[in-house]
């Protein structure tokens, strides 16, 4: 009963999160804009449900095979895929689909379950969300616009669901500082002053959060 169990929350569901994304995400949009970077906009209608869906049969693939290789490990191939659909999209657009990012949250809660940890994954979710909102909102009263999107702080939820607490803070700080140098390369490589502009800083949480899974001491 166990093992079924474990099956199930391990394997199942977390490729049941997946399909799920895949189907009710902005899949297309995300597949429309990497064939125009590549090829023009001439190959976009073209070809795009065709990517759309070859993306999707690989990415569930994925996950099904490392469901022989390390059962484990299938919430972690699922959250790649996620976070890569995330990055890209935001990327593109400035837009991270609540599709998406709640389908992080979710499998955070499953590899919680699955490890009898689940209370201590909701407050690894809660507090970073919490406290990021908190600021986020003080800043709109204090000087009537966002610092940061909802999308962001859904993800930084989702996200803190696989860093221990502190973790997440250092996420954030981290993604701010990428976010700080990017700008600044723009603005060197441009050659002249720009205004002030915004970042993708929900690409920038999906590769520090990769770069931080290469510690142990954030798993």
């Amino acid at each position: 009963m166990l093992a079924h169990f474990a099956a199930v929350t391990t394997i199942l569901l977390p490729i049941a999160v997946l399909l799920a994304a895949l189907a009710l995400g902005p899949l297309p949009i995300v597949t429309r804009g990497l064939l125009r970077g590549l090829l023009g906009p001439a190959y976009v209608h073209r070809w795009y449900r065709c990517v759309s869906l070859g993306l999707s049969i690989g990415m569930i693939l994925t996950a099904g095979l490392m469901a022989f290789i390390d059962r484990d490990l299938v919430v972690f191939a699922v959250l790649i895929c996620l976070l890569l659909l995330l990055a890209v999209i935001d990327w593109q657009w400035r837009w991270l689909p609540i599709e998406w990012t709640l389908a992080v949250i979710a499998l955070g809660l499953l590899d919680g379950l699955s490890h009898n940890q689940l209370t201590d994954i909701a407050l690894q979710i809660l507090a970073p969300s919490f406290a990021v909102l908190a600021v986020r909102q003080v800043f709109l009263m204090l000087h009537g616009r966002e610092a940061l999107g909802l999308g962001d702080v859904w993800l930084i939820a989702g996200l803190g669901a696989f860093l221990p607490i502190a973790g997440s803070f250092f996420l954030i700080g981290f993604a701010a500082v990428s976010g700080l140098v990017e700008l600044a390369v723009r603005r060197l490589l441009s050659g002249k002053q720009q205004k002030l502009a915004g970042v993708s800083y929900g690409t920038h949480l999906c590769g520090v959060f990769l770069f931080l899974q290469s510690f142990p001491q954030f798993n």
